[in-house]
């Protein structure tokens, strides 16, 4: 069956051999060496000898054929990208694939991240853009025949409908083409393309942000507790300038304590700002009066947030 499924999966895309094109670039160019084979190479690139059938539709291969030293081969991977602040599913997909894929492709890029499609996105987190391998339809098929072609059974079919912005129940015509998102592969880290300077930038300076809050934010907290507030300033004050960095419920943490702390110095402005990046990272966040002060409810409510 599932050697069928390949032979139905390769003919199927002959002549249309090509990674997605309106997609950042998503695949590396393979040089064949003495002894390599298609099998070889998908274990080399993706740990699984039998993903061949990707290399093999990437380079517009009807069947499993001898390489030859020294030819070019074009290997399908996934790319690595660095969040930046702000950055959310929908825009990302968007800068990538075009404002028109942007809702559709963003929730693929959630799915394939294992996160869900409205879940915030911290600056510095590292996210793959799985690659897709271009397909034309041999005459009338729906997205499960596809599904089965390409991976054994008809489970991705819904995936394939949403990277495509189809309509439920949507079927090909002869000729049309899809892009078909491929997530049972995943590239070596070791064959990872190089990220550029910025995006290692960023990456970076998450990895300091969490490591510091793993400290900073129980010393805050003792502090807290002790009624030092000057004690709670200097163990967060570094850590609030890189708040984007950090993941939801620690600059959650970090906005809360600053803006206790700011109430009880009598600093509303500052209080204010600090529960506004709160609610910035936890819209219709809300806060129970019997936990906290009036003066900090109060600071919360002019912040736009609410109480229960």
């Amino acid at each position: 069956m599932r050697r069928a499924a390949i032979a139905l999966a390769v003919a199927l895309a002959a002549g249309t051999a090509h990674a997605d094109g309106d997609a950042p670039k998503t695949t590396t160019m393979h040089r064949v060496r003495k002894d390599d084979s298609l099998a070889i190479l998908a274990a080399e690139y993706y740990g699984d000898h039998t993903k061949q059938i990707f290399i093999m539709v990437e380079n517009g291969m009807t069947h499993a054929r001898p390489l030859k030293p020294g030819e070019t081969l074009r290997i399908p991977i996934a790319r690595e990208i660095i969040a930046k602040e702000g950055d959310t599913f929908t825009s990302i997909a968007g800068a990538y694939y075009g404002e028109k894929l942007a809702k559709s492709r963003g929730e693929v890029i959630a799915e394939y991240n294992g996160m869900g499609k409205a879940d915030t996105l911290t600056a510095g987190t590292t996210l793959a853009l799985p690659f897709a391998v271009r397909h034309t339809a041999a005459g009338v098929e729906s997205t499960a025949q596809i599904s089965l072609a390409y991976f054994g059974d008809a489970s991705h079919a819904e995936r394939i409908r949403v990277y495509n912005n189809l309509d439920a129940n949507a079927t090909l015509q002869k000729g049309e083409q899809i892009y078909v998102p491929v997530f049972s592969v995943r590239l070596r880290p070791d064959k990872l393309p190089k990220l550029d300077a910025d995006s290692e930038g960023r990456r970076a300076r998450r990895k300091a942000a969490v490591e510091k809050a793993a400290t900073a934010i129980p010393t805050a907290r003792q502090a807290w507790r002790a009624g030092d507030f000057n004690a709670v300033k200097a163990a967060l004050a570094d850590l609030d300038a890189q708040v984007e960095y950090l993941d939801a419920a620690a600059a959650i943490d970090v906005g809360m304590l600053l803006g206790s702390v700011h109430v009880a110095a009598n600093d509303t402005e500052l209080a204010v700002a600090a529960f506004k990046r709160v609610l910035a990272r936890k819209p219709g966040m809300k806060l129970r009066p019997f936990d906290h002060s009036p003066k900090v409810i109060d600071a919360w409510t002019k912040a736009g947030g609410q109480a229960e």
